[in-house]
């Protein structure tokens, strides 16, 4: 297991835009992608690949959840197997299924929450359709 990235939830695309211009000088464009499994969409900073952007669609759980509020929302961590992701256990994930984020070609999964802190595991994969 090895950090894969920072996940932040904005309010907007051009708020994820703005912060990648103006705080980390990254000017490339971002590219965006859904995840209709999560009601969102995500890219990831050319610059700092580390860093995540997420927005979610109006009626997502993470509007209602989050209240609308741009928050760091999860530390991701990517693991050979998003179906069984060592060192955590099967039964510590929250979605029976992993969902596909297209973006950066991952499998996603989340690790139910401790003490508020939200894991997301990640398996990179070579064809989408797998």
């Amino acid at each position: 297991m090895k950090f894969h990235h920072v996940g932040m939830v904005v309010r907007s695309v051009s708020v994820a835009e703005s912060l990648c211009r103006e705080r980390l000088k990254d000017h490339e464009p971002l590219v965006w992608g859904p995840v209709p499994a999560f009601q969102c969409a995500v890219a990831f900073s050319t610059r700092f690949a580390m860093i995540e952007f997420v927005v979610p669609e109006p009626d997502s759980k993470l509007v209602k959840f989050l209240g609308g509020k741009s928050v760091l929302h999860h530390v991701a961590f990517a693991v050979d197997d998003v179906r069984n992701p060592l060192p955590f256990s099967q039964s510590d994930l929250i979605f029976g299924e992993p969902a596909i984020a297209p973006v950066q070609k991952l499998l996603v999964n989340f690790v139910k929450p401790l003490e508020g802190l939200l894991v997301e595991v990640v398996e990179e994969i070579r064809e989408l359709g797998t």
